[in-house]
């Protein structure tokens, strides 16, 4: 039988597509989860009190009617504006732009509480309880609906006098390519799952041209959109023309992990969501650019993982919670 703590901790993990919701321990155990699809239709505020519902409903189905969080964390798309407890502006997230997420929490949970760029919460959490454990030097990739960095250095986590270290979706890997960020070639254009999905569909149009069959041309002809996740599962079952795609991919991927390599010197990057889901269409190639293109000793020492940990969203959020009662 779970035993549950006397103060449970609360997470919120907000994300483009859908908000976690959780109930867990100091340690990053989860013991009630939920999803719950954003509607960009509605404002944060009508969203977040149906989730602070919901999270209350959880609470006292976990651990008792009248139980008390110890702490909530909020894990939330960057860039964020610390200073005033601020989102800035997420580009899949129009409506949160500028939307006070501090000053939410506060009002709306009788405990501490605390809010974090995404990609940090998870690089905390997989430092914590993931594939990082144990190391000094960590970069956790998002590889999500949006690209973003999280950088565990000299054994803390680094966040920058603003907050907005790791903020690479915006890197130009190439002059040209899929958009991110209003730019052609950027990170985030290449390693997000909407970037992806443009180079997919131009993949598509391509063999739609050549007359080359493809699922992913079959997608495009019905009228639908080939999405990150159908690119992967179509390159995992031996498509020629999704594997084209994921191979430039994991060549872009590991552009973008020589830069940080180099810098860092990092013992370790783990990739998160699609990177996680699919390693091995992403991490053999990456590795060999790393290899072939960086500083020879550091791309040796440094490993290319997947996400170590079982339910990350959660756990991010929770590890940012687990923090203000450490």
């Amino acid at each position: 039988m779970s035993i549950v703590p006397a103060c449970p901790l609360l997470g919120i993990d907000i994300g483009g597509t859908k908000i976690g919701l959780c109930v867990g321990t100091a340690d990053g155990r989860v013991i009630d989860s939920e999803l719950i699809a954003t509607d960009h239709g509605e404002s944060p505020e009508s969203i977040l009190r149906a989730c602070r519902e919901r999270l209350l409903a959880m609470l006292a189905r976990s651990a008792g009617t009248g139980a008390l969080p110890g702490a909530v964390g909020a894990s939330c798309p960057g860039p964020l504006d610390y200073a005033n407890g601020k989102f800035i502006d997420p580009p899949n997230m129009p409506r949160w732009h500028g939307f006070a997420i501090r000053d939410w929490l506060a009002a709306n949970f009788a405990c501490a509480s605390a809010f974090m760029n995404d990609a940090n919460a998870s690089a905390l959490a997989e430092w914590k309880w993931g594939a990082a454990r144990g190391v000094q030097t960590a970069i956790y990739l998002t590889m999500s609906t949006g690209m973003g960095a999280g950088l565990i250095i000299d054994g803390g986590l680094y966040e920058g006098p603003l907050g907005l270290a790791g903020e690479i979706g915006r890197i130009r890997l190439r002059d040209d390519g899929p958009v991110g960020f209003a730019k052609r070639g950027s990170a985030e254009g290449f390693l997000s799952g909407p970037g992806m999905s443009q180079l997919a569909e131009q993949e598509a149009l391509i063999c739609v041209q050549r007359g080359e069959q493809s699922r992913l041309r079959a997608t495009l002809e019905a009228g639908g959109r080939v999405t990150a996740q159908e690119l992967c599962e179509a390159a995992a079952s031996g498509d020629s023309a999704a594997l084209r795609v994921t191979d430039r991919l994991a060549t872009e991927l590991g552009r973008l992990c020589t830069i940080l390599t180099d810098i860092l010197n990092p013992d370790v990057i783990v990739l998160g969501t699609i990177g996680s889901a699919h390693p091995d269409l992403f991490i053999p190639g990456a590795m060999r650019h790393m290899l072939e293109e960086g500083v020879a000793a550091a791309a040796r020492h440094v490993r290319l993982l997947p996400s170590g940990l079982l339910q990350r969203g959660d756990q991010s959020a929770l590890a940012i919670a687990a923090r203000l009662v450490d």
